[in-house]
């Protein structure tokens, strides 16, 4: 019999991986990444559900986490491989957009070219996360290609808007999609081999508005000038970080130098250099700590910044407007003795000749959806390195984006094998929103 790994074909893994590279699927333009990925399931003798979510939809929808790109609608696709008989479904998924590339001058090529050097392949999202999206579209192929003698489904989906508080996936969850098991290939690589990831950290995203008060610059002390008054917001935030990650005692968060992180991304103020600056305006991405709702971690933050603010001449008197843009991605985490990690660690060892690391993330993911909102035990754990995402002249490695599918392939075998039974559920998955009821139990 044809051993299932032996379907992993690397030259297509390359040619695929290249092809989606320098499809720009930026954030909010994604629907050419999920066609192409819908052609190539189309190329097998496999169930495909194919459709848009609309934003007005999900925006009614209770567990909408916000969102900070336009867009009219979330694509997304998803693949279905049935075995010969009745058991588990394992779902593989991950989402094609990837950030802006920023400045080009600063990538040695084009950043959407996929070229390759040796076994590097470079372009934007090469690492977060196309490598790990082709790697796992490779492994459920395995499962199309060969022979249907497995128990149970195997279920690939790509989803859009993991860049921007993971809509896609809840658009997935929404279409009714379900599993027993998820893999997600994010990047996890660490000193060339990839680390099995259990829990990740949350985030979410505010926009803080400081008012101030124009002033001729000549009279500066006439005015407020709202950029010395960030700057007292800005000392309470890193008091907060500070607090906050002293306080960790998760042994898996605490080898991160900064499990949380607080982050001001853009600030944007004032008219004219000749003027005080009048108002000014920052976004704020803060981490969400394990075991901490969205709710909570915005609680704490405001009264951070409250307590700052409270004897300040001025920001007493006018406070800073704080909205919360995107609630982003709750924490996540999987118990570490669960049948799906035991047996991808046991399959990853048999293919890199050494255990993986159990670890944990300081960033957010779509593992929060899935385990969140629909109740199914996840993992992350893919061929990119989380040091090459979102930066110039981001690149993956062939090599482990093949190895990284056969060990897709031989977990799969063998979680189908384990059975409902030997697969349990974790999370407590949100109602579904009303008026969908697309089922595919």
């Amino acid at each position: 019999m044809v051993r299932r790994t032996a379907y992993i074909d690397e030259e297509r893994i390359h040619e695929r991986l290249v092809s989606l590279i320098r499809i720009p699927s930026i954030t909010g333009e994604e629907d050419a990444a999920v066609a192409r990925i819908a052609n190539w399931l189309q190329q097998h003798d496999a169930e495909i559900d194919y459709w848009n979510d609309g934003i007005a939809s999900l925006q009614r929808d209770p567990r909408y986490p916000g969102h900070e790109v336009e867009r009219a609608w979330a694509p997304v696709v998803v693949g279905v491989v049935r075995g010969e008989q009745p058991g588990p479904s394992v779902l593989l998924t991950g989402h094609v957009d990837v950030v802006p590339p920023g400045d080009y001058s600063l990538w040695q090529d084009e950043p959407f070219s996929g070229v390759t050097r040796g076994d590097r392949v470079f372009g934007c999202g090469a690492s977060d996360m196309k490598a790990g999206l082709v790697a796992a579209l490779a492994a459920f192929e395995a499962f199309a290609e060969g022979n249907r003698h497995f128990p149970g489904r195997v279920i690939f989906a790509a989803v859009p808007a993991e860049e921007d508080s993971g809509l896609g996936t809840l658009a997935a969850i929404r279409g009714n999609w379900r599993a027993d098991a998820c893999i997600i290939p994010e990047p996890t690589v660490q000193h060339g081999v990839p680390e099995l990831v259990v829990a990740h950290a949350g985030a979410m995203s505010l926009r803080i508005r400081v008012p101030g008060q124009a002033a001729h610059a000549s009279k500066r002390l006439q005015g407020e000038s709202a950029l010395d008054h960030f700057f007292t917001l800005y000392q309470a935030m890193r008091a907060d970080e500070q607090a906050l990650n002293a306080a960790e005692q998760h042994p898996l968060m605490t080898v991160h130098p900064l499990p949380y992180a607080t982050n001001v991304g853009t600030i944007r103020g004032g008219l004219w250099s000749s003027s005080v600056m009048d108002s000014l305006e920052a976004l704020v991405r803060v981490g969400v700590p394990l075991g901490t709702t969205i709710e909570e971690a915005e609680a704490r933050f405001r009264r951070a910044i409250a307590e700052a603010i409270r004897d300040d001449p001025w920001l007493s008197r006018n406070p800073p407007e704080i909205r919360r843009l995107a609630s982003g991605f709750g924490s996540a985490q999987i118990d570490p003795n669960h049948t799906l990690v035991r047996t991808l660690a046991e399959a990853a060892e048999e293919e890199f000749r050494q255990e993986p690391r159990i670890a944990a993330a300081p960033y957010g993911c779509d593992m929060s959806g899935w385990v969140r909102l629909a109740g199914v035990p996840t993992v992350i754990y893919g061929p990119g390195d989380i040091d090459e995402a979102h930066a110039p002249n981001e690149s993956v490695s062939l090599e482990t984006t093949c190895r990284v599918a056969r060990t897709l392939v031989r977990t799969t075998e063998r979680l189908l094998e384990a059975g409902v039974e030997g697969l349990g559920s974790t999370g407590h998955p949100e109602p579904a929103a009303p008026g969908h009821n697309r089922s595919h139990d």
